[in-house]
């Protein structure tokens, strides 16, 4: 595993005081029928049962019609209310830069870990809670990237605009590539995994021709360079499903070098917090029909470099 003591770059930390929140959670029919405790287990594997259970004695935990328990079954529909006293969000480097901005939409380097926006342990320390502090409000987001992958994000600025770039989306007429180290050095210089995606536990995914509901996803892979056990590889998805291209890098035997969850060394059982960076970041996106196009080079890609001989040789 790529080690992070050495060849990395110090980086500015952004850091919120500690503030009281109530989160507001709808309950999705894929969740109705479970019991209370069993539903916040699973949408939030990373707190523990015992904590939940305390949370729930204090009544910091309710249904908007009522107190809740452990036991009650939750129903699709249903608004569960939150309360914390006391928010610690977990630091994020302060490195939000922009890289274009136009009269109808903006490119963004989103630095990792961060997330887009509001959920889990995060609410100020997100993409668009910092965009707005900066002063871009009313900003829509048209596409994500996960909160441990860095690099280029594209944000509309009024709902026409994000109602055209999500169209293209849709259609597959969006040029995306990103860049990844990984553990290995290919044989082949490109490559190409077409296997499906489905949701396993929680945040984590699998992929496999065998998973019930899974559903399509390809990547193509073309190999940089390498140095040591580790490749630069770039990546283009030609599908958006999640995690697909960790998943894939996996399939074909060369994993992220430091990814928490997919790894060779990685936890998939769902209770590992992916609260680091990892060596994966969105380069480039192109929507010709709308004139987009941003890109950064693979020495800005990512927001801790962890090989610069690596990234940076010619």
């Amino acid at each position: 595993m790529i080690s992070r003591g050495e060849k990395t770059k110090s980086s500015r930390v952004r850091i919120t005081e500690p503030y009281p929140l109530t989160r507001t959670l709808l309950i999705k029919p894929a969740d109705a029928g479970l019991p209370l405790i069993d539903y916040l287990k699973l949408r939030f594997s990373y707190i523990s049962e015992e904590v939940w259970l305390a949370r729930i004695s204090k009544k910091w935990i309710w249904f908007a019609d009522g107190e809740a328990s452990a036991g009650q079954k939750v129903k699709a529909g249903d608004i569960l209310y939150h309360y914390t006293p006391e928010v610690v969000e977990p630091s994020v480097p302060d490195q939000v830069r922009i890289l274009c901005d136009e009269q109808e939409w903006m490119a963004v380097y989103k630095p990792a870990p961060m997330p887009m926006h509001q959920g889990g342990r995060y609410f100020k320390n997100t993409l668009i809670w910092i965009l707005d502090d900066m002063g871009y409000g009313s900003l829509s987001i048209v596409h994500r990237l996960d909160a441990v992958t860095s690099g280029v994000v594209l944000l509309a600025k009024n709902r026409e605009m994000a109602n055209r770039i999500q169209n293209a989306f849709s259609a597959q007429r969006v040029e995306k590539e990103y860049l990844a180290i990984v553990n290995g050095i290919p044989e082949q210089d490109e490559w190409e995994v077409d296997l499906p995606i489905a949701r396993k536990k929680a945040f984590v995914f699998d992929a496999g021709h065998h998973l019930p509901g899974a559903k399509p996803a390809v990547t193509r892979f073309e190999k940089l360079r390498s140095t040591g056990e580790y490749s630069l590889i770039r990546c283009i998805p030609l599908t958006g499903r999640t995690h697909q291209i960790r998943l894939h890098l996996k399939a074909s035997g060369f994993p992220v070098a430091d990814d928490p969850i997919y790894g060779d060394a990685g936890d998939s059982s769902g209770f590992s917090l992916q609260n680091r960076a990892i060596s994966l970041a969105s380069s480039r996106i192109s929507i010709p029909e709308l004139g987009v196009d941003v890109a950064v080079k693979p020495g800005e890609a990512f927001s801790d470099p962890v090989s610069e001989q690596l990234l940076l040789r010619p």
